[in-house]
């Protein structure tokens, strides 16, 4: 499975550095227990530029950067959310402030993501910044869980969780054991490998953030390149 993985990242890559364009190629696994189908997608914020006329139509989600902190929109979410095509499934994230109150922030990012049936679940993204340094893990942890307990007591889904390993094991590792109780993880880890480093608490990725630099017909600048192995229904509202 492993070897499989690579041989789909390595192929998706060198078609976007000959053909500038995103060709999505799926696949199954053999061999294994079950079969794991690959989608790939994007994510996009107020640094894209895209047309949307000319947008890869081969893409198979898209997750647009919502609100930050307690008080910051991205000023493209709402035009980004309204033209996305109906047939790719689309999400939202929200960039996660460590010295502000979870529930505060979650309150934002509800207020401005009208999540519906079908909708990828909501994405908290959480990632190294100076302001970790400025605040004692414990209430960076408490302020975390306030933001997902706030999430699922509105939506009651529970939400995924964007990150890098070695941030997240240093960070929150001795605060959150039980993520596999639901939690999809959606890896950051743009080494060229197999598989991604998988944080502690969690047992397996559902999405991989494997590029920052990807290059899609469609986008005028650079944008995440993203592998997604499990059905995205699975990563849905219900």
């Amino acid at each position: 499975m492993k070897s499989f993985i690579l041989l789909l990242l390595l192929t998706f890559i060198g078609v976007l550095e000959a053909r500038n364009n995103v060709k999505i190629i799926q696949g199954t696994t053999r061999g294994t227990a079950h079969e794991a189908t690959y989608s790939f997608g994007i994510d996009i914020s107020r640094y894209q530029t895209i047309m949307w006329e000319k947008l890869d139509t081969n893409i198979n989600f898209i997750i647009c950067k919502a609100s930050e902190g307690i008080t910051i929109t991205d000023p493209k979410f709402a035009t980004f959310w309204s033209k996305i095509n109906p047939k790719v499934k689309k999400g939202a994230y929200h960039f996660f402030r460590p010295q502000n109150s979870g529930k505060e922030q979650a309150k934002l990012f509800l207020s401005i993501v009208n999540f519906k049936r079908g909708d990828i679940l909501p994405v908290i993204d959480v990632e190294n910044g100076r302001a970790y340094r400025q605040v004692k893990p414990a209430i960076v942890a408490k302020h975390l869980k306030e933001m997902i307990n706030y999430i699922e007591d509105e939506l009651h889904v529970k939400p995924i969780i964007y990150t890098n390993a070695s941030f997240w094991n240093k960070q929150f590792g001795p605060y959150f054991n039980d993520m596999n109780n639901g939690y999809h993880l959606w890896i950051a880890d743009y080494r060229l490998r197999e598989e991604p480093s998988i944080p502690k608490g969690w047992s397996d990725w559902s999405i991989w953030q494997h590029s920052c630099k990807g290059v899609v017909k469609g986008i005028l600048n650079e944008v995440d390149l993203n592998v997604c192995k499990v059905d995205l229904n699975e990563l849905s509202i219900k």
